[in-house]
């Protein structure tokens, strides 16, 4: 499980914590790195998660969860349509700034017990592995502005982990070759940002 054994709380809300100080310098009607989407609709986009962590964490519960993290990342493409909907809907209203919902968030993301388990969109979760995919959603799409935010060590360590555990799933007699490339190159083609060549071109994305 990865980053469950690390500080993945503290990887996580400082990854936020980057793209909330990358803000005000960006431009927001750039064109993103994502089809259709300018800066305004990524930051719209992470904002709205953000408040979904507050909300979701404390749900928490001792019931069994009902999806690991390899398959909540998977499940995120069905998802699409609404997902798309709702960050143009918080670019119209202007809601890009992280500092604002990383107030309520943070304190709940510190001191969150991994070991229990939370309901989200997609279901049940444990929250260690929820924290992992907030990390992989952070630093990919922190990635996805233009200008791109440097992500931070750990939680960019941790995301390149999560989707190799994906792809080990679907595709492990090319696992090896997957973490012959940097975490940073790993991370796009594993999300469909950028292609691979040979074998793993087939394989991925693993997560759009």
């Amino acid at each position: 499980m990865p980053g469950a054994n690390d500080d993945v709380r503290a990887a996580l809300v400082r990854q936020w914590e980057l793209i909330a100080g990358h803000v005000a310098g960006a431009e927001l009607s750039e064109p993103s790195r994502i089809a259709g989407w300018t800066n305004r609709e990524v930051l719209a986009h992470l904002y709205a998660q953000v408040r979904l962590a507050a909300r979701f964490l404390q749900s928490g519960s001792g019931r069994l969860p009902s999806m690991g993290l390899s398959e909540n990342l998977r499940g995120t493409k069905s998802f699409s349509e609404i997902i798309d909907a709702s960050a143009r809907q918080g670019a119209a209203s202007n809601k890009v700034d992280l500092r604002i919902p990383l107030v309520q968030v943070r304190s709940l993301v510190l001191t969150a017990d991994l070991n229990s388990t939370i309901v989200t969109l997609q279901g049940s979760i444990l929250v260690s592995d929820y924290l992992v995919t907030r990390c992989v959603e952070a630093v990919v799409h922190g990635g996805d502005l233009v200008q791109p935010v440097a992500p931070d060590p750990r939680a960019q360590a941790i995301a390149a982990e999560a989707l190799m555990e994906a792809l080990s799933l679907s595709a492990p007699h090319l696992v090896n070759e997957a973490r012959a490339l940097p975490a940073e190159r790993w991370i796009d083609v594993a999300t469909g940002t950028a292609s691979a060549s040979g074998p793993l071109a087939a394989a991925t994305p693993v997560m759009t």
